[in-house]
C-alpha cells in the first residue's frame, strides 16, 4: 500500500530549515545543502509520492487548468518554467497584464518554490512569517492597484498565534 505525504508549502521557523532540505531531497535539478540530507520519498522505510505543492500559494489554483493540476502537483519544480510558465503568462495577459510585466512575473512565480535568502529580511516573498497576509500580496502583484481585485479582505487570523511551538491554534472542531 502507497502511503502519500501531502506537502502543503512553506513552514514557518524553526521548519524553514527542514523544508529546505526536503526541496533539496525533491528535486535533483537543485544541490544539496551542506550537512544532513533529508530524503523527502522515503520516511521511515515506506514509499511516498508528492501529491500537493504549495511553495507560493495559490499558483497552483489560479494559474493551472483543472486538467493539468495533477500533473502539476506530482511534476518537481525545476521543470515549472518550461512546462507551466506558458499558462502563467497567458492567465496574466487575460488578467490585462502587458506581455512584459506577464513574463517578468511569470519568472519570479515559477519555479512555485518559496526562497529564502537569509541575509534579508524574512517576508513573502523572501520566506515567509505567519502573520504575512499572502494571498493579497499574490493578488497585489497580479491585479496591481485594481482595489476590487487586489485584497482578500481577510486581514486578521480568528485565533492568534501562540508564543511557543506550535505557533499555531488548534483546529475548528465541530
Amino acid at each position: 500500500m502507497k502511503r502519500t505525504a501531502r506537502i502543503l508549502g512553506p513552514l514557518p521557523f524553526p521548519f524553514v530549515a527542514l523544508g529546505l532540505l526536503m526541496v533539496a531531497g525533491c528535486d535533483s535539478a537543485y544541490p544539496p545543502l551542506s550537512g544532513p540530507r533529508v530524503d523527502a520519498g522515503v520516511l521511515m522505510h515506506q514509499e511516498l509520492r508528492q501529491e500537493d505543492r504549495f511553495g507560493l500559494p495559490a499558483i497552483a489554483t489560479v494559474f493551472i487548468p483543472t486538467d493539468l493540476k495533477d500533473a502539476y502537483n506530482e511534476a518537481g519544480p525545476a521543470g515549472d518554467k518550461a512546462n507551466f510558465k506558458s499558462l502563467i503568462v497567458a492567465k496574466l495577459l487575460a488578467f490585462g497584464q502587458d506581455a512584459a510585466s506577464a513574463n517578468a512575473l511569470a519568472d519570479a512565480l515559477t519555479p512555485d518554490i518559496q526562497p529564502i535568502d537569509l541575509s534579508q529580511p524574512t517576508g513573502f516573498l523572501n520566506g515567509r512569517t505567519l502573520s504575512d497576509d499572502v494571498i493579497t500580496a499574490e493578488l497585489h502583484l497580479i491585479f496591481g492597484s485594481n482595489a476590487a481585485l487586489n485584497d482578500d479582505h481577510v486581514n486578521a487570523n480568528d485565533e492568534p498565534f501562540l508564543a511557543a511551538f506550535p505557533y499555531l491554534a488548534g483546529p475548528h472542531v465541530q
